[in-house]
């Protein structure tokens, strides 16, 4: 598969479909696996553009500073690399956090925005999260079972959990976890969503924007606490942003209501919705 230079960092990526670009931008521990579900489908419309951040699988994990800002100058890099103008911006979990920053200071340069399962800024219990993902793989690694299972059950419905894909999608998390993170990175990638205060930008973004994600979404819900700002503050703060809920699916609702999020995806992304 190919590589860039972007940023003076060595960034994988893939190209898959025809029609209006898509940055997929993946969350925290996953790399590009975290679209591994939707692409397929997505790509039947669009033209993909699936890659590991930098720190993250394939590219390449520089002990550095990170915050959103160092992942959309990326995506903003990667996009001159491919000879894009304008794409529509397609973030996950902390994608969408990346994918907010990347509306902000690249306005022009998108065209529609896909916020999924993410948030502006995390409240107490959202901070203790990531604290709890960083003693687990300071203590036991970043593949470790205990990880995995805990990741699992904070991202996937009980129902997707409970049913014949459940076992497997633990062991696939616990795969990716192991080949695509250094614990070094994947603390730092925790405290960047910890610190991070992205309510300042949201008055910023002018492009059609979709904020999707499950009802049963536990890691980033619609609604958090006061001191947060979670996905029904993006649907309220950000001009014209219209909401769609999944109902039954949890924070991961690329993988536990796939079908049901790329439909609307795609629907909104050609101006049906």
């Amino acid at each position: 598969m190919p590589d860039a230079r972007i940023n003076g960092v060595r960034i994988w990526y893939q190209e898959t479909g025809q029609g209006d670009p898509v940055m997929q931008i993946h969350g925290a521990g996953f790399g590009h696996f975290n679209f591994a579900t939707a692409t397929p489908i997505l790509s039947e419309t669009f033209r993909c553009i699936d890659f590991d951040m930098r720190g993250y699988g394939q590219s390449e994990r520089p002990f550095q500073h990170y915050d959103m800002e160092v992942w959309a100058d990326d995506v903003a890099g990667l996009m001159d690399y491919l000879d894009i103008g304008t794409a529509h911006i397609h973030g996950t979990s902390m994608g969408g956090m990346v994918a907010q920053q990347f509306a902000a200071k690249y306005p022009r340069r998108t065209r529609h925005l896909v916020i999924n399962c993410s948030a502006a800024k995390l409240d107490r219990a959202g901070i203790l999260t990531f604290r709890g993902w960083i003693d687990i793989a300071e203590r036991f690694g970043v593949g470790s079972r205990t990880l995995a299972e805990l990741i699992a059950v904070q991202a996937l419905s009980r129902g997707f959990l409970d049913g014949p894909g459940g076992a497997e999608a633990v062991d696939m998390i616990q795969n990716v976890l192991r080949d695509s993170n250094r614990v070094d990175v994947f603390k730092r990638a925790c405290e960047a969503m910890i610190a991070m205060d992205l309510r300042p930008l949201l008055s910023k973004i002018t492009a059609p924007t979709l904020v999707i994600g499950g009802d049963e979404d536990i890691m980033t819900p619609w609604q958090q606490a006061g001191s947060g700002a979670g996905q029904e503050y993006l649907a309220q703060h950000i001009t014209g942003a219209k909401k769609y809920v999944i109902k039954g699916s949890g924070h991961s609702t690329l993988f536990d209501g796939t079908e049901e999020n790329c439909r609307v995806v795609v629907a909104f992304l050609k101006g049906e919705l």
